[in-house]
């Protein structure tokens, strides 16, 4: 969770919502693959919609925690970058950076809001456990609208300015 000093109500709000959305993604994973381990080897009979889910899962939480870690800096390679700038530079460069991180979320936010819309159209499932495919990959397109949001609030903040860089 972040220092929430500087944070309104609505970003408190979220900071809870992805962390228990991560925590509870964790837990899924491992009850979903102690199930599936326990199905195939004491029933002789596997499970594979809990391994795809599991593999859904992982997928969602890992780019929910990439959005999160967008808000408070924890993305090394920002101020590793910024530091190697003179001081009258930095700011110029953590501009450029942090422009560059939303321009790439913005392209794999439109390609995945043309994944979900395919999705969408198309009423495919995925193959084990029937989910829509639309969900799966509107998901994610919420996880890089999130990172997007995350990275403005913390430049806004400082989070990317080498004064405020969290140790590693």
């Amino acid at each position: 969770m972040t220092d929430s000093s500087s944070v309104t109500g609505f970003g408190r709000w979220l900071d809870r919502a992805e962390f228990w959305f991560i925590v509870l993604a964790c837990i899924g994973i491992v009850v979903l693959v102690f199930l599936g381990v326990l199905s195939r080897f004491l029933f002789s009979t596997p499970m594979a919609w809990s391994e795809e889910l599991a593999r859904y899962l992982f997928l969602w939480a890992a780019l929910v925690g990439a959005a999160a870690g967008c808000r408070s800096n924890q993305h090394g390679g920002i101020p590793l970058l910024v530091h190697k700038f003179p001081p009258s530079w930095q700011r110029a460069v953590e501009i450029f950076v942090s422009a560059l991180v939303v321009l790439v979320l913005l392209v794999l936010a439109w390609q995945s809001l043309g994944s979900t819309l395919q999705g969408l159209a198309s009423g495919q499932t995925s193959l084990a456990s029937g989910i829509p495919i639309w969900v799966i990959n509107g998901v994610s397109l919420l996880a890089y609208l999130l990172a997007i949001l995350r990275t403005a609030q913390g430049f806004r903040a400082g989070a990317y300015h080498p004064r405020n860089a969290v140790a590693e």
